[in-house]
Protein backbone atom coordinates (compact mmCIF):
# COMPACT_ATOMS: atom_id res chain seq x y z
CA UNK A 1 0.00 0.00 0.00
CA UNK A 2 2.87 2.37 0.78
CA UNK A 3 4.38 1.80 -2.66
CA UNK A 4 1.01 2.53 -4.24
CA UNK A 5 0.69 5.83 -2.34
CA UNK A 6 4.26 6.86 -3.21
CA UNK A 7 3.57 6.22 -6.89
CA UNK A 8 0.41 8.31 -6.76
CA UNK A 9 2.20 11.18 -5.01
CA UNK A 10 5.00 11.03 -7.58
CA UNK A 11 2.47 11.20 -10.40
CA UNK A 12 0.82 14.16 -8.70
CA UNK A 13 4.13 16.03 -8.47
CA UNK A 14 4.86 15.33 -12.13
CA UNK A 15 1.45 16.70 -13.08
CA UNK A 16 2.14 19.85 -11.04
CA UNK A 17 5.48 20.25 -12.81
CA UNK A 18 3.82 19.90 -16.21
CA UNK A 19 1.10 22.40 -15.27
CA UNK A 20 3.67 24.88 -14.06
CA UNK A 21 5.61 24.58 -17.32
CA UNK A 22 2.44 25.10 -19.37
CA UNK A 23 1.55 28.19 -17.34
CA UNK A 24 5.00 29.71 -17.77
CA UNK A 25 4.97 28.95 -21.51
CA UNK A 26 1.69 30.87 -21.85
CA UNK A 27 3.16 33.85 -20.00
CA UNK A 28 6.54 33.72 -21.74
CA UNK A 29 5.20 33.65 -25.30
CA UNK A 30 2.27 36.00 -24.68
CA UNK A 31 2.22 39.30 -26.57
CA UNK A 32 3.41 42.24 -24.46
CA UNK A 33 4.52 39.91 -21.70
CA UNK A 34 6.05 41.68 -18.67
CA UNK A 35 8.81 39.05 -18.71
CA UNK A 36 10.03 39.51 -22.29
CA UNK A 37 13.48 40.61 -21.17
CA UNK A 38 14.07 37.42 -19.16
CA UNK A 39 14.93 33.89 -20.18
CA UNK A 40 12.45 31.06 -19.82
CA UNK A 41 14.01 29.65 -16.65
CA UNK A 42 14.26 33.12 -15.12
CA UNK A 43 10.57 33.68 -15.84
CA UNK A 44 9.78 30.33 -14.24
CA UNK A 45 11.75 31.21 -11.14
CA UNK A 46 10.45 34.77 -10.78
CA UNK A 47 6.82 33.89 -11.47
CA UNK A 48 6.49 31.12 -8.89
CA UNK A 49 8.74 32.86 -6.40
CA UNK A 50 6.35 35.82 -6.40
CA UNK A 51 3.37 33.49 -6.08
CA UNK A 52 4.74 31.45 -3.19
CA UNK A 53 5.87 34.54 -1.27
CA UNK A 54 2.57 36.37 -1.94
CA UNK A 55 4.30 39.18 -3.83
CA UNK A 56 2.27 38.83 -7.01
CA UNK A 57 -0.51 41.28 -7.87
CA UNK A 58 -2.93 40.37 -10.67
CA UNK A 59 -5.69 42.70 -11.85
CA UNK A 60 -5.04 44.95 -8.84
CA UNK A 61 -5.67 42.01 -6.52
CA UNK A 62 -3.28 40.25 -4.21
CA UNK A 63 -3.12 36.47 -4.20
CA UNK A 64 -5.12 36.31 -0.98
CA UNK A 65 -7.88 38.45 -2.49
CA UNK A 66 -7.87 36.27 -5.60
CA UNK A 67 -8.21 33.16 -3.47
CA UNK A 68 -10.98 34.47 -1.21
CA UNK A 69 -12.98 36.42 -3.80
CA UNK A 70 -12.49 34.36 -6.96
CA UNK A 71 -11.15 30.86 -6.42
CA UNK A 72 -12.88 30.05 -3.14
CA UNK A 73 -16.46 30.76 -4.35
CA UNK A 74 -15.88 28.53 -7.38
CA UNK A 75 -14.41 25.69 -5.34
CA UNK A 76 -17.21 26.11 -2.84
CA UNK A 77 -19.84 25.73 -5.55
CA UNK A 78 -18.16 22.55 -6.75
CA UNK A 79 -17.90 21.12 -3.24
CA UNK A 80 -21.55 21.89 -2.50
CA UNK A 81 -22.53 20.20 -5.75
CA UNK A 82 -20.52 17.12 -4.77
CA UNK A 83 -22.16 17.06 -1.34
CA UNK A 84 -25.59 17.41 -2.93
CA UNK A 85 -24.89 14.60 -5.38
CA UNK A 86 -23.79 12.35 -2.52
CA UNK A 87 -26.85 13.15 -0.42
CA UNK A 88 -29.25 12.53 -3.30
CA UNK A 89 -27.33 10.02 -5.42
CA UNK A 90 -26.20 7.51 -2.80
CA UNK A 91 -29.66 6.55 -1.47
CA UNK A 92 -31.16 6.37 -4.96
CA UNK A 93 -28.19 4.38 -6.25
CA UNK A 94 -28.38 1.92 -3.36
CA UNK A 95 -32.12 1.55 -3.86
CA UNK A 96 -31.71 1.03 -7.60
CA UNK A 97 -28.98 -1.56 -7.01
CA UNK A 98 -31.00 -3.54 -4.49
CA UNK A 99 -34.46 -3.36 -6.00
CA UNK A 100 -35.63 -6.32 -8.04
CA UNK A 101 -38.26 -4.37 -9.94
CA UNK A 102 -37.20 -3.87 -13.54
CA UNK A 103 -39.78 -1.15 -14.06
CA UNK A 104 -38.31 1.01 -11.28
CA UNK A 105 -34.78 0.44 -12.57
CA UNK A 106 -35.78 1.31 -16.11
CA UNK A 107 -37.56 4.44 -14.92
CA UNK A 108 -34.52 5.60 -12.92
CA UNK A 109 -32.21 4.91 -15.85
CA UNK A 110 -34.54 6.75 -18.23
CA UNK A 111 -34.67 9.84 -16.03
CA UNK A 112 -30.89 9.75 -15.59
CA UNK A 113 -30.26 9.43 -19.32
CA UNK A 114 -32.63 12.28 -20.18
CA UNK A 115 -31.09 14.63 -17.62
CA UNK A 116 -27.54 13.60 -18.48
CA UNK A 117 -28.18 14.20 -22.18
CA UNK A 118 -29.29 17.78 -21.51
CA UNK A 119 -26.39 20.23 -21.91
CA UNK A 120 -25.56 22.22 -18.81
CA UNK A 121 -26.04 25.47 -20.75
CA UNK A 122 -29.54 24.43 -21.82
CA UNK A 123 -30.48 23.49 -18.27
CA UNK A 124 -29.17 26.78 -16.95
CA UNK A 125 -31.10 28.83 -19.49
CA UNK A 126 -34.25 26.82 -18.76
CA UNK A 127 -33.92 27.41 -15.01
CA UNK A 128 -33.22 31.09 -15.63
CA UNK A 129 -36.34 31.31 -17.78
CA UNK A 130 -38.49 29.65 -15.12
CA UNK A 131 -37.12 31.34 -12.01
CA UNK A 132 -35.74 34.67 -13.14
CA UNK A 133 -37.75 37.80 -13.82
CA UNK A 134 -34.76 40.00 -14.66
CA UNK A 135 -33.08 39.44 -18.03
CA UNK A 136 -30.85 42.51 -17.93
CA UNK A 137 -27.71 40.40 -17.89
CA UNK A 138 -28.68 39.08 -21.32
CA UNK A 139 -29.78 42.39 -22.81
CA UNK A 140 -26.73 44.22 -21.47
CA UNK A 141 -23.94 41.66 -21.05
CA UNK A 142 -21.13 42.80 -18.79
CA UNK A 143 -17.77 41.19 -18.36
CA UNK A 144 -17.67 42.25 -14.74
CA UNK A 145 -19.92 40.02 -12.62
CA UNK A 146 -23.06 41.61 -11.26
CA UNK A 147 -23.42 39.17 -8.37
CA UNK A 148 -20.54 39.71 -5.95
CA UNK A 149 -20.54 36.39 -4.19
CA UNK A 150 -18.75 35.79 -0.94
CA UNK A 151 -17.75 32.32 0.06
CA UNK A 152 -19.45 30.76 3.04
CA UNK A 153 -16.06 30.06 4.60
CA UNK A 154 -15.06 33.69 4.21
CA UNK A 155 -18.29 34.80 5.90
CA UNK A 156 -17.77 32.36 8.77
CA UNK A 157 -14.17 33.39 9.38
CA UNK A 158 -14.70 37.13 9.03
CA UNK A 159 -16.27 39.02 11.95
CA UNK A 160 -19.67 40.42 11.00
CA UNK A 161 -22.50 41.81 13.05
CA UNK A 162 -25.18 40.00 11.05
CA UNK A 163 -23.31 36.82 10.14
CA UNK A 164 -26.44 34.68 10.05
CA UNK A 165 -28.16 37.09 7.68
CA UNK A 166 -25.17 37.08 5.35
CA UNK A 167 -25.09 33.29 5.37
CA UNK A 168 -28.79 33.06 4.55
CA UNK A 169 -28.43 35.63 1.78
CA UNK A 170 -25.48 33.78 0.27
CA UNK A 171 -27.31 30.45 0.52
CA UNK A 172 -30.20 31.99 -1.39
CA UNK A 173 -27.83 32.97 -4.20
CA UNK A 174 -26.18 29.55 -4.09
CA UNK A 175 -29.38 27.52 -4.33
CA UNK A 176 -29.97 27.79 -8.08
CA UNK A 177 -26.36 27.19 -9.27
CA UNK A 178 -25.88 24.33 -6.80
CA UNK A 179 -29.16 22.76 -7.91
CA UNK A 180 -28.08 22.88 -11.56
CA UNK A 181 -24.56 21.65 -10.87
CA UNK A 182 -25.79 18.75 -8.75
CA UNK A 183 -27.71 17.14 -11.62
CA UNK A 184 -24.89 15.57 -13.63
CA UNK A 185 -22.68 14.34 -10.75
CA UNK A 186 -25.82 13.02 -9.08
CA UNK A 187 -26.65 10.99 -12.19
CA UNK A 188 -23.12 9.60 -12.36
CA UNK A 189 -23.26 8.76 -8.65
CA UNK A 190 -26.57 6.93 -9.07
CA UNK A 191 -25.28 4.89 -11.99
CA UNK A 192 -21.97 3.94 -10.37
CA UNK A 193 -23.39 3.14 -6.95
CA UNK A 194 -26.29 1.12 -8.35
CA UNK A 195 -23.91 -0.84 -10.57
CA UNK A 196 -21.45 -1.58 -7.76
CA UNK A 197 -24.20 -2.46 -5.28
CA UNK A 198 -25.86 -4.77 -7.79
CA UNK A 199 -22.59 -6.57 -8.54
CA UNK A 200 -21.59 -6.85 -4.89
CA UNK A 201 -25.03 -8.11 -3.84
CA UNK A 202 -24.58 -11.14 -6.11
CA UNK A 203 -21.31 -12.20 -4.48
CA UNK A 204 -21.24 -15.39 -2.43
CA UNK A 205 -20.02 -13.75 0.78
CA UNK A 206 -23.02 -11.42 0.73
CA UNK A 207 -25.34 -14.39 0.34
CA UNK A 208 -23.62 -16.14 3.26
CA UNK A 209 -23.83 -12.98 5.35
CA UNK A 210 -27.53 -12.64 4.62
CA UNK A 211 -28.03 -16.17 5.95
CA UNK A 212 -25.93 -15.69 9.08
CA UNK A 213 -27.11 -12.21 10.02
CA UNK A 214 -30.52 -11.73 11.54
CA UNK A 215 -31.00 -8.24 10.17
CA UNK A 216 -30.85 -7.13 6.56
CA UNK A 217 -29.69 -3.73 7.80
CA UNK A 218 -26.55 -5.33 9.24
CA UNK A 219 -25.87 -7.05 5.94
CA UNK A 220 -26.27 -3.74 4.15
CA UNK A 221 -24.07 -1.61 6.39
CA UNK A 222 -21.53 -4.22 7.54
CA UNK A 223 -20.93 -6.22 4.39
CA UNK A 224 -22.53 -4.79 1.27
CA UNK A 225 -21.79 -1.06 1.36
CA UNK A 226 -18.22 -1.31 2.77
CA UNK A 227 -17.33 -3.49 -0.23
CA UNK A 228 -19.38 -1.71 -2.89
CA UNK A 229 -18.86 2.00 -2.21
CA UNK A 230 -15.02 2.28 -1.97
CA UNK A 231 -14.51 0.83 -5.43
CA UNK A 232 -16.74 3.55 -6.91
CA UNK A 233 -15.04 6.52 -5.22
CA UNK A 234 -12.07 6.82 -7.66
CA UNK A 235 -14.46 6.76 -10.61
CA UNK A 236 -16.51 9.52 -9.00
CA UNK A 237 -13.37 11.58 -8.42
CA UNK A 238 -12.54 11.49 -12.12
CA UNK A 239 -15.61 13.63 -12.80
CA UNK A 240 -14.25 16.55 -10.78
CA UNK A 241 -12.76 18.08 -13.93
CA UNK A 242 -16.13 18.16 -15.68
CA UNK A 243 -17.79 19.53 -12.57
CA UNK A 244 -15.23 22.31 -12.18
CA UNK A 245 -15.62 23.53 -15.74
CA UNK A 246 -19.40 23.23 -15.46
CA UNK A 247 -19.13 25.48 -12.41
CA UNK A 248 -17.19 28.02 -14.44
CA UNK A 249 -19.86 27.88 -17.15
CA UNK A 250 -22.61 28.43 -14.60
CA UNK A 251 -20.77 31.42 -13.18
CA UNK A 252 -20.54 32.99 -16.63
CA UNK A 253 -24.19 32.35 -17.45
CA UNK A 254 -25.48 33.53 -14.06
CA UNK A 255 -22.94 36.37 -13.96
CA UNK A 256 -21.54 35.36 -10.59
CA UNK A 257 -18.19 36.37 -9.22
CA UNK A 258 -15.79 33.46 -9.49
CA UNK A 259 -13.20 31.71 -11.57
CA UNK A 260 -15.45 31.47 -14.63
CA UNK A 261 -16.15 35.19 -14.97
CA UNK A 262 -12.54 35.95 -14.03
CA UNK A 263 -11.16 33.80 -16.85
CA UNK A 264 -13.84 35.04 -19.25
CA UNK A 265 -12.84 38.62 -18.52
CA UNK A 266 -9.17 37.67 -18.92
CA UNK A 267 -9.83 36.24 -22.38
CA UNK A 268 -11.68 39.41 -23.32
CA UNK A 269 -8.83 41.61 -22.08
CA UNK A 270 -6.10 39.19 -23.28
CA UNK A 271 -4.66 38.93 -19.79
CA UNK A 272 -2.48 35.85 -20.21
CA UNK A 273 -1.15 35.95 -16.66
CA UNK A 274 -4.66 35.36 -15.32
CA UNK A 275 -5.23 32.57 -17.84
CA UNK A 276 -1.98 30.86 -16.86
CA UNK A 277 -2.75 31.12 -13.16
CA UNK A 278 -6.27 29.76 -13.73
CA UNK A 279 -4.91 26.77 -15.65
CA UNK A 280 -2.44 26.00 -12.89
CA UNK A 281 -4.94 26.41 -10.05
CA UNK A 282 -7.66 24.31 -11.74
CA UNK A 283 -5.27 21.56 -12.72
CA UNK A 284 -3.64 21.49 -9.30
CA UNK A 285 -7.01 21.31 -7.55
CA UNK A 286 -8.30 18.49 -9.74
CA UNK A 287 -5.06 16.53 -9.35
CA UNK A 288 -5.04 17.05 -5.59
CA UNK A 289 -8.63 15.90 -5.14
CA UNK A 290 -7.99 12.86 -7.32
CA UNK A 291 -4.89 12.00 -5.29
CA UNK A 292 -6.72 12.39 -1.98
CA UNK A 293 -9.61 10.23 -3.16
CA UNK A 294 -7.27 7.46 -4.28
CA UNK A 295 -5.33 7.55 -1.01
CA UNK A 296 -8.59 7.57 0.95
CA UNK A 297 -9.87 4.53 -0.93
CA UNK A 298 -6.64 2.62 -0.38
CA UNK A 299 -6.71 3.51 3.32
CA UNK A 300 -10.22 2.14 3.85
CA UNK A 301 -10.13 -0.55 1.16
CA UNK A 302 -6.56 -1.87 0.66
CA UNK A 303 -7.68 -4.34 -2.01
CA UNK A 304 -7.87 -1.39 -4.41
CA UNK A 305 -4.08 -1.59 -4.83
CA UNK A 306 -3.95 -5.37 -5.19
CA UNK A 307 -2.84 -5.16 -8.83
CA UNK A 308 0.54 -3.90 -7.67
CA UNK A 309 1.24 -7.15 -5.91
CA UNK A 310 -0.05 -9.64 -8.47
Amino acid sequence: MLIYIIKKITSFLLVLLLLSLISVVIIYFAPNSPFNNLSFFEVYQVFYQQIFFNEFVISNKSLWEIFTQILLPTFELSILAIIGSIIVGFPIGIFAGLTKSNKINHFIKLVCLVLYACPIIWLTILVMFVLSTDWLFIKNPQYEPSVRSLSLLHILLTPHEDKLGLLLTEMKYLFVPVMILTIQPCIITIQLISQRVSITARQNYIKVASIRENSSRKVLFRHLLPNAVPTAIPQLAYNITTLLFSTMTIEILLNRSGLGTWVFSAFHQQDYVVIALAIFSCGALVSLLTLLSEIFVVAIYPMQSRTLYE
